[in-house]
């Protein structure tokens, strides 16, 4: 018997079979969500005016004369422009990803010559191809998202290494700054214990201080005379630091050289845990690799739909003289029927890659915060300390003057004098190290506030 013919009806059901097959796959998983109503377990010392995102948060952390030298450094760095280089390229696979989207034309144009039994026949041809996507999966602009989500990762990284080095540059500052007053402290500190020494000298050879007396000096001097070459090589290597942020070699000069400490500006916007997802450009950069990851996961699956193209081509061809045009259209539809798992396989894969994706924006959200509170916790012990240590700085004055008039009296020798000079000289260093703590937590904690 002649075989049965399909109905249209069983090639319907059959197409819709394929269709529920592709369309069928793994489903976008649940991310988690950073915590809205989030607090700091402290407040922020507060700064008036309007909380919103300055452009570059070190024009609120310092003075305008460090300004310039900093973005002078910011501008040679050479890692900045490494990352300027990689939005440029971010930039143009978004422009490659729109193109495909887009129709093409292609010109061919051919000429032969062909000799047979004498007789020689030369043909030419034009012609132009041309073809449109249909992009009816959704493919294509998928693509397109996941280049746009691209180009904004790159360009938030680009922004938080900014702020990294600008960071770099102030703390490089401060850390030269307290070694050139440390280095002065010393120097003055080392004077009055040689003082010391030469009179604990004296008083031994006149039977009125032990030889454990004098060794003890000699021992507090070799002490301070030990802490100069530290206190040099933290100078030269903040030098060097600045230098290199400044995209300069060791033989020049650093763009800035401070014997002060800088002014770091301890008042901060007042905000919620949640603010840092648009305030820090590194937790931008996350969210933008989410929508990178879930652009990819969607695209993949919608490779496995059917792929329609309209295609067209005009060709005018000369054979020997007898001109020809021949105009042909067509829609191109392609559809893969088995692929052994393959297009499922990446559709997974990329389900993975959007899950770890959105553990990680929710891991550098928690890191950021917890980064913030612990900033504004040490900062607030630093200022409690330094309160202490003014009060200290007080006791020692009080105690030195007590001393020095009790020696211009006649009632004690210079001993007690210059015993307290030197505690007076090293609370200073204590309170400068602590001065020094504070500016840098400062400067950590406007760049981490972004």
């Amino acid at each position: 018997m002649p075989a049965e013919r399909a109905s249209p009806l069983s090639y319907l059901a059959l197409s819709a079979c394929l269709l529920g097959a592709c369309t069928s796959g793994p489903e976008r998983p649940a991310l988690p969500v950073p915590k809205a109503d989030a607090a700091f377990s402290a407040a922020l010392p507060e700064r008036p005016g309007d909380s919103a995102p300055p452009a570059t948060w070190w024009r609120q952390a310092v003075s305008e004369d460090l300004w310039s030298p900093l973005e002078e450094a910011l501008f040679a760095n050479p890692r900045l422009r490494v990352a300027a280089a990689e939005i440029d390229a971010a930039t143009a696979e978004l422009s490659q990803a729109r193109a495909d989207t887009g129709p093409s034309l292609v010109l061919e144009a051919g000429a032969r010559a062909v000799k047979e039994s004498g007789d020689t026949s030369n043909t030419r041809s034009v012609g132009v191809d041309g073809f449109v996507p249909l992009d009816v999966s959704g493919a294509l602009a998928d693509r397109v998202e996941a280049s746009r989500a691209r180009l904004e990762a790159v360009t938030a990284a680009a922004d938080q290494l900014q702020s990294d080095l600008a960071r770099d540059f102030l703390s490089a500052l401060i850390d030269g700054a307290e070694a050139a007053q440390r280095l002065d402290l010393l120097n003055r500190q080392i004077e009055v214990s040689k003082t010391l020494l030469r009179l604990t000298e004296l008083r031994f050879s006149q039977g009125l201080a032990s030889s454990v007396d004098v060794l003890q000096q000699r021992d507090d001097l070799a002490a301070l005379r030990q802490q100069i070459p530290s206190a040099r090589l933290d100078r030269k290597t903040a030098d060097n630091t600045l230098r290199l942020l400044g995209a300069r070699t060791p033989e020049s000069a650093p763009l800035l050289t401070m014997t002060g400490l800088p002014d770091v500006r301890g008042a901060f916007p007042q905000l919620r845990p949640i603010d840092l997802l648009e305030r820090r450009a590194s937790l931008r950069a996350s969210r933008a690799r989410i929508e990178v990851a879930d652009a990819e996961f969607a695209a993949a699956l919608a490779d496995r739909l059917p792929t329609l193209g309209l295609s067209g081509d005009v060709v005018t061809r000369a054979l020997s003289g007898d001109v020809t045009t021949l105009i042909a259209a067509a829609i191109d539809a392609a559809l893969t029927l088995v692929d052994s798992g393959r297009k499922v396989a990446i559709a997974e894969e990329r389900r993975a890659e959007l899950a770890a994706a959105g553990e990680r924006y929710l891991a550098d959200w928690l890191a950021a915060v917890i980064e913030v509170d612990n900033l504004i916790h040490a900062e607030a012990s630093l200022r409690e300390r330094i309160t202490l240590s003014e009060q200290r700085l007080d006791t020692v004055d009080t105690l030195l003057r007590a001393a020095t008039r009790r020696y211009e009296r006649g009632v004690s020798d210079y001993l007690p004098v210059l015993a307290a000079l030197r505690s007076q000289q090293q609370q200073q260093r204590d309170h400068l190290a602590l001065q020094a703590a504070l500016a840098r937590v400062r400067v950590e904690l406007h760049r981490s506030l972004g």
